[in-house]
């Protein structure tokens, strides 16, 4: 489950959005993935279960998803860190179908030992309601054609 905090310009959400996992999770060669949650496991979710995400601002629309950056807040332990993270979020039915068939290729991806230059994805979420959809990943820096557009500048 994920838990999922607004907390930029306008937005500043004192509850959280609850998003539950829809897609089994992408793992590593040799281990098996987990079923994913019912609603029913909703009720008996602990807080250690759960992922909980601060989403810091928006940082790009495109034609599956908004996506947005954000700190995966870890329970409290020593040295646990935050991680950063991109959220991407899907309304309508097409950008949910696109966003679960983009999520479908990380996982193929990771089945066929891809992984340099791949951003980690960390599962897919459904809310509780059926009206969106989350893909959270690791945050992996800037896409390829911003950094590029800045080294051609400096190139001239």
């Amino acid at each position: 489950m994920v838990l999922l905090y607004l907390r930029y310009d306008i937005y500043d959400s004192q509850v959280p959005a609850s998003f539950l996992r829809s897609a089994p999770p992408i793992m590593a060669h040799g281990r098996s993935p987990t079923l994913p949650f019912s609603p029913r496991a909703l009720r008996s979710c602990k807080l250690e279960d759960c992922l909980t995400v601060v989403l810091t601002s928006e940082i790009g629309r495109g034609a599956t998803s908004v996506a947005h950056r954000g700190t995966l807040e870890p329970e409290i332990c020593d040295g646990v860190v935050p991680l950063d993270v991109v959220v991407k979020l899907a309304f309508s039915s097409e950008q949910r179908d696109a966003l679960r068939s983009e999520y479908e290729v990380y996982r193929r991806l990771e089945s066929k030992g891809i992984h340099q230059g791949i951003a980690t994805a960390l599962g897919f979420f459904d809310d509780a309601e059926g009206c969106a959809c989350a893909l959270v990943l690791l945050y992996a820096g800037v896409p390829l054609s911003e950094s590029q557009g800045s080294l051609s500048d400096v190139d001239r």
